[in-house]
């Protein structure tokens, strides 16, 4: 297109040998200066407006004749510099920017931060190599791609924790209570350890005696309305406590306490929860009573030991829920349990000592698929303290 890349040897004011017309005119300058050179007759002064910004030097402007000067040094020496053709650069740079895309995602921001900077003086070093070897690369391209990369993965990192955090927020909040969903997000999502994992923890398992048959007295929509009722203070009573609810199955509601995050004291809690359970249920008695001149007694159940906690089910479909040994014998507690009773095990009173009034029944009542020698205790009492803030 008619046009070419300057090499520069001189900035501007590094021509020394120029001379003054007037003095050219006046004789004082020998014809044999100039023998063997080549001559640039021109402006040299600011005020005559034949200067030029240039690559060189942008913060003082070169006059014309030293441009020109620039110019036939270049040739004459046949220091041409060609551009690398830009559709090369662009697949260079298509795939130097995909791969870093691919590389940010699966380390972290600060490295890739480094990365970008590292890359960067990099490119900016192979600009100059290329340069002084005949070739030009646009020097800002890569840069400025790497530059981009690095704010794609940012913000790829962002809407990925994001998504996390809803997920967990959906997840959980329809079983714990919400300040263990935040201390879950604190965690993040590598604490919950989801698919299944065998943990300790503590199981409540509380049922409505007699429920078969008031829902044979009474009409469908009333045994709806108390079943919520019930539920809603069950629900209540495991948020409180810091508990996690893990389902309704009928007139029953099950919660856990030490997962999906560890939790202080979580024998001692559930038992807490027990009697306010408890609690809850006589005054829901005597409302009910009051309206419908029904009564409700409740059984309820406390186990402490090892089980299989996780999101378990099929891949549509599941839910996240304790399996075990444990669980089944908080279930087996519970049905056993009279109206307004707590019957806890042995594990159980152990562990929470003398901040409990239980009664011991032996083994005489036989939990199914447990051999004899399993102790039961009714739990009488339990000495509330306030937690340290």
């Amino acid at each position: 297109r008619g046009r070419f890349y300057v090499s520069f040897t001189g900035q501007p004011g590094d021509f020394y040998d120029g001379v003054s017309i007037a003095d050219l005119i006046n004789g004082s300058v020998p014809p044999e200066y100039y023998a063997g050179k080549i001559v640039f007759i021109g402006p040299y002064a600011v005020g005559l407006q034949d200067n030029v910004v240039t690559p060189i030097s942008r913060s003082a402007q070169m006059y014309g004749v030293e441009f020109q000067a620039n110019v036939t040094e270049a040739i004459l020496a046949e220091n041409y510099k060609y551009e690398i053709p830009k559709p090369l650069q662009l697949i260079f740079l298509f795939v130097a920017v995909f791969l870093l895309l691919v590389l940010f995602y699966r380390i972290k921001l600060i490295y890739s931060f480094l990365v970008t900077v590292i890359l960067s003086a990099a490119s900016l070093g192979i600009s100059l190599a290329l340069y002084e070897n005949g070739r030009i690369m646009h020097p800002l391209w890569f840069p400025i791609g790497f530059g981009l990369s690095m704010i794609t993965a940012i913000v790829v990192h962002y809407l990925h924790q994001f998504a996390e955090r809803q997920k967990v927020t959906q997840t959980f909040a329809r079983y714990v209570d919400p300040e263990i969903v935040q201390e879950i997000l604190k965690e993040g999502t590598d604490s919950l350890s989801l698919g299944g994992k065998t943990v300790d923890i503590a199981v409540l398992f509380v049922d409505i005696r007699g429920f078969t048959t008031m829902s044979e007295r009474l009409a469908p929509e009333k045994v709806v309305a108390i079943l919520n009722r019930y539920l809603t203070m069950t629900s209540d009573c495991v948020a409180k406590n810091k508990g996690t609810l893990d389902k309704f199955v009928g007139d029953a509601t099950m919660a856990f306490w030490g997962a999906p995050i560890p939790t202080e004291d979580p024998v001692y809690k559930a038992c807490l929860c027990a009697k306010d359970i408890r609690d809850g249920a006589i005054a829901l008695s005597k409302e009910l009573k009051e309206e419908l001149g029904e009564e409700l007694n409740v059984g309820v159940g406390v186990h402490y030991g090892p089980a299989v906690v996780g999101n378990i089910g099929a891949e549509k479909r599941m839910d996240f829920t304790a399996i075990g040994d444990t669980v089944n014998t908080s279930a087996r507690l519970e049905a056993n349990a009279p109206g307004g009773k707590i019957y806890i095990s042995r594990v159980v009173a152990d562990l929470l000592g003398d901040r409990i009034k239980a009664v011991s029944l032996g083994d005489t009542i036989r939990l199914k698929g447990k051999t004899e020698g399993f102790e039961v205790l009714s739990l009488e009492e339990i000495r509330e303290h306030k937690e340290e803030v």
